[in-house]
């Protein structure tokens, strides 16, 4: 069973965009990152009570709206990375104040076509990955308190929709469905790919030797990066699959524009659980500090409501 625990709600209600929902909570202290248009809901949860602020994205606006807003943990100091039209933000946590502004160029090539960023993961002790429009992985570098352009990796041909790590991996999935695998060796890099179908892969999760991505057309495919097999493919969802999130009890949680929570047991790759959020189109979800505790975040809501799993 799945019990609503309780609602922090924000100053502003949520942007209908892809895992539109960042959350990160260590020493008893919760953080949590939800955008809405052109600034972001930071929530800082602890045994106290809640604080909240509200911080605007550079040159952004309701017409240039934050696409992405993520928590990343480096080497114990946490940032807040932002994903826009005008490029990618680097702030720090503690303060808001920003390390780094990285515009992305226009394709001369193509002109009328939008430039963005897209997709986000803390990788390394010191590596943040960002995906850019062009399909194109920026690697930033934390360097004496701040960040620069380390590195860019070119294996898309379409836009980035998402970005996970795990270890020496990077996974990064884009517009088209396909989902490339990174193994960092030295100064090289061995490349792995899941062709896409040609629905967007706009969210991803990995759980050993999976990874999970949840697609446009509102299903969940599971894939063994290690042999390369495709272990399961699910209908799961009626709409957009927006957010999926994984813990390490292997338990995984799916969010969709149908309204529909599902819960999923990926030893047993079977559905856990499943209840909707009434006329809500869902965008976001992540467990909480590694338990089986989950928060979801709703287009035009102006909560984040926190559930517990119970007994089956």
């Amino acid at each position: 069973a799945i019990h609503g625990r309780c609602a922090i709600v924000l100053k502003e209600s949520a942007s209908l965009f892809p895992n539109n929902l960042s959350a990160y909570g260590a020493s008893g202290t919760l953080h949590y990152l939800v955008s809405s248009k052109g600034q972001v809901n930071i929530v800082i949860a602890k045994a106290g009570g809640t604080m909240q602020k509200q911080m605007p994205g550079k040159d952004c606006s309701h017409a240039q709206p934050i696409l992405q807003a993520k928590l990343v943990a480096l080497s114990g100091n946490l940032y807040i990375v932002l994903c826009t039209f005008n490029g990618v933000q680097i702030h720090n946590a503690s303060d808001q104040r920003q390390l780094i502004f990285h515009h992305l160029p226009a394709d001369p090539t193509k002109p009328d076509e939008e430039v963005f960023a897209q997709g986000v993961a803390g990788f390394g002790t010191d590596m943040i990955a960002v995906g850019a429009s062009s399909g194109r992985i920026l690697i930033f570098k934390k360097e004496s308190g701040t960040f620069s352009l380390a590195d860019t990796l070119q294996g898309h041909s379409n836009p980035i929709c998402d970005i996970s790590a795990s270890g020496k991996r990077l996974f990064t999935s884009d517009d088209n469905g396909c989902i490339l695998v990174w193994s960092h060796k030295g100064d090289s890099w061995d490349l792995k790919t899941f062709e896409g179908a040609g629905s967007p892969c706009s969210t991803m999760a990995v759980y050993k030797d999976y990874v999970v991505g949840g697609y446009g057309s509102g299903h969940i495919r599971v894939f063994n990066f290690v042999d390369g097999s495709l272990v399961t493919e699910i209908t799961a969802h009626a709409r957009w699959v927006n957010a999926i999130d994984v813990n390490n009890n292997g338990l995984l949680v799916s969010v969709s524009e149908d309204t529909v929570v599902n819960l999923w047991d990926l030893k047993e790759f079977s559905l856990f659980h499943t209840f909707s959020i009434p006329n809500v189109q869902l965008c976001g979800v992540q467990f909480l500090q590694g338990s089986d505790d989950f928060a979801v975040s709703g287009y035009d809501m102006k909560d984040i409501l926190i559930f517990k799993k119970g007994s089956k």
